[in-house]
């Protein structure tokens, strides 16, 4: 379960606040876990997609690389470098 250590205030009207009570109470949750969720799904989820494909995109800009005409000899020779450093 995870851990929460930072508080953050909100101001809300009172019909906002009203609102929120009544979502929570219907979902058995409470406002603070009804809060939190809405934060992940609205802003947190979609930020981590942006920097997800993000990362897809600078991925497939990387240049080609032609593949080894002989898989096995070039894996002995990559790893025959990989360790010798040691």
């Amino acid at each position: 379960m995870a851990k929460y250590l930072k508080k953050v205030q909100v101001l809300l009207t009172e019909q906002q606040l009203k609102d929120l009570e009544d979502i929570a109470s219907k979902n058995h949750k409470k406002l603070g876990t009804l809060i939190r969720e809405a934060i992940e799904e609205y802003h947190l989820k979609k930020n981590k997609q942006e920097k997800i494909a993000e990362a897809v995109d600078r991925l497939l800009s990387l240049p080609e690389v032609p593949a080894p005409e002989d898989y096995q000899k070039w894996e002995a020779e990559y790893l025959e470098g990989k360790y010798s450093c040691r």
